[in-house]
């Protein structure tokens, strides 16, 4: 993976770390304010910027674990940590790809009912926890490897870690909105310093 490449993935990062926690912020502000029925259901059944902002969110959240996977890969000569990386990205995708049911049910293509809003909710939280679950033995994963690492990837595993840890509890899930981020400028960073930087000894 060329410097080039290495940069984008960090502009990448920087833009999920501003975004991240606007769209959650405003999420768990609009879940607050009214009954989660209520507001989950004028959610799905309308389209609007925040649609688009978490279509983005996950795009980018995608090309960076793609990006960190080719990176361990190539320079730790981490291929189960790529492929964990991987199956996060699918996940990601999957857990974002749930806008369909926006669209689909705002052009009228489908009628909302209980059963649907269910599945939805449910199909969503299997996710959540799945990418918990893999980002965990990620991060143990990287752990191991704690030697090789340099600062900044230390730095991202072990955040990464606690992170994971806090998603299991769900009540402290939340701090994932502020803690999520500054682990993100930390990978940007590794990024930014470029494939040739990672420590081997």
């Amino acid at each position: 993976m060329n410097t080039n490449a290495f940069k984008s993935a960090g502009f990448a990062a920087i833009a999920l770390a501003i975004l991240f926690p606007v769209y959650w912020l405003y999420a768990f502000g609009t879940l607050s304010a009214e009954s989660f029925e209520a507001a989950f259901q004028n959610d799905l059944t309308s389209l609007n910027g925040w649609d688009v902002l978490f279509v983005i969110i996950g795009a980018l959240e995608i090309a960076v674990y793609v990006a960190l996977a080719k990176l361990c890969r190539n320079q730790l000569n981490g291929n189960l940590p790529a492929v964990l990386l991987i199956i996060m990205a699918v996940v990601v995708g999957l857990f974002h790809a749930t806008v369909v049911v926006d669209i689909t049910l705002a052009l009228g293509l489908a009628a909302l009912s209980d059963t649907l809003m269910n599945v939805t909710v449910i199909f969503g939280l299997i996710c959540l926890f799945l990418y918990a679950v893999v980002a965990f033995i990620f991060a143990i994963s990287m752990l191991i490897r704690f030697a090789q690492l340099s600062m900044p990837l230390k730095v991202f595993s072990v955040g990464l870690l606690i992170a994971c840890v806090f998603q299991f509890t769900v009540v402290l899930g939340i701090v994932n909105i502020f803690l999520f981020p500054v682990l993100l400028i930390v990978l940007a960073i590794q990024f930014f310093r470029g494939d040739h930087e990672v420590e081997v000894v």
